[in-house]
């Protein structure tokens, strides 16, 4: 995942920092995207080795990464749509 100058496209309101999602997701959870399918969130790294992202796997293929610079934008860095992905974990994220 190249990380040229933050997200790509429209963004959106989100109500939890990139911090606060990180935290959230830990070791792995589940919960539905915007467009009800079932995503899978892991902690990783871009590939520098340092920069912090959130992974989204679906059912039946892996939807993209989310670093801090792209959190609450429609695209990743690397032009993925991930908003959907984002979304549906920023509403999953209940009293931290």
């Amino acid at each position: 995942m190249s990380h040229p100058s933050g997200g790509m496209g429209n963004t959106f309101r989100t109500e939890h920092s990139f911090s606060e999602a990180y935290i959230h997701v830990g070791t792995g959870i589940t919960f539905r995207s915007t467009t009800g399918e079932k995503i899978t969130a892991t902690q990783g790294l871009a590939g520098d080795g340092m920069t912090k992202t959130i992974v989204f796997v679906g059912e039946r293929s892996e939807h993209g990464h989310v670093c801090e610079v792209c959190w609450g934008y429609r695209c990743n860095c690397s032009g993925t749509r991930i908003g959907h992905c984002v979304e549906g974990l920023d509403a999953n994220i209940k009293d931290l």
